[in-house]
């Protein structure tokens, strides 16, 4: 048995135990209703020994990390709620049963950031594993999962690298994604790896319901930045995935990956911009980008259904 037929086994059952999950939910009530915060959104500071320049000349060293990141290590970071914590507090505050939040944390490896009220991937979740196939995207809607996608492609230090952008509904939840892949080239491009522990990326987002939400700053929820492969978050919501708007902030290892990955997001559909007024912008800073995402890509559904 190939790798590609074994990772689609494994995109099959990862499916299923979703639909399983996600059919399985019920509200504790019904008619309770989706609030949302008002504080304004404002670019993560960072504190650097070194910090990274800040104009967009080239540069020969790696981006420093920063100090004041809230980087999410192996299980509960995040001000997250571990499988021990009181599941009557996270059900009460979501709405959802409290028989589906044990499953969703233990069998899907997820965490739950009471802060922002959002669930969340672990840095080492189990689909870390599975790596990543296009087939996920194409049997998502039989998972009540129905997204709008878009895959910003570059090569760089001898890899086909992907960082790949994502919003939309996923059952009960609205919610938004980033993940940082790549392969060997000339592999097929049907499976990319997800990102080691050496090639993990510094990133941040805020994620907004609509243009109008982003505008006023009324953020839907943030995730906060930190070092990842598959930076997500889940809050509970019916959403519209071609309304949604997400401000990103990604970082570079350097000035090589800094210029592939710009011309990555050119062909993905973005412009150069402020990054802040106009929608699928992008603006640089040093080695890092900052991401307005609101039309680009495409929907892993029928848009006239």
């Amino acid at each position: 048995m190939n790798l590609t037929v074994k990772r689609a086994i494994a995109a099959m059952l990862a499916t299923l135990l979703i639909v399983c999950s996600f059919a399985s939910c019920k509200k504790d009530d019904a008619g309770e209703e989706i609030t949302r915060g008002t504080d304004a959104i404002a670019a993560p500071e960072t504190t650097a020994t070194t910090a990274a320049p800040t104009s967009d000349t080239d540069a020969t060293t790696v981006a420093p990390a920063t100090s004041n990141t809230t980087t999410t290590t192996k299980k509960n970071t995040q001000g997250g709620s571990s499988t021990g914590d009181n599941v009557n507090q996270i059900a009460n505050q979501t709405g959802l049963a409290t028989s589906f939040i044990g499953p969703l944390i233990n069998a899907l490896g997820y965490n739950y950031d009471a802060k922002e009220g959002v669930f969340y991937t672990e840095l080492d979740s189990w689909q870390r594993s599975g790596n990543y196939i296009k087939h996920y995207d194409a049997v998502a809607p039989l998972g009540n999962m129905t997204f709008l996608t878009t895959k910003v492609d570059f090569d760089y230090a001898g890899k086909n690298w992907r960082l790949q952008f994502w919003k939309g509904q996923y059952g009960p939840f609205g919610g938004a994604e980033i993940g940082v892949y790549y392969k060997t080239p000339g592999q097929t491009d049907e499976l990319y790896f997800c990102a080691d522990d050496d090639h993990l990326m510094y990133m941040t987002y805020d994620c907004y319901l609509t243009e109008q939400d982003y505008r006023s700053g009324n953020k839907f929820f943030t995730r906060g930045w930190q070092k990842h492969w598959w930076l997500t978050g889940f809050k509970v919501a019916n959403v519209t995935p071609t309304d949604m708007v997400m401000s990103a902030r990604i970082r570079t290892f350097d000035s090589t990956m800094r210029d592939a990955m710009e011309t990555g997001l050119v062909n993905a559909g973005f412009r150069k911009g402020d990054a802040r007024s106009r929608m699928d912008t992008y603006r640089k800073s040093g080695f890092d980008f900052y991401i307005l995402w609101h039309s680009a890509g495409e929907t892993n559904y029928n848009n006239n259904r």
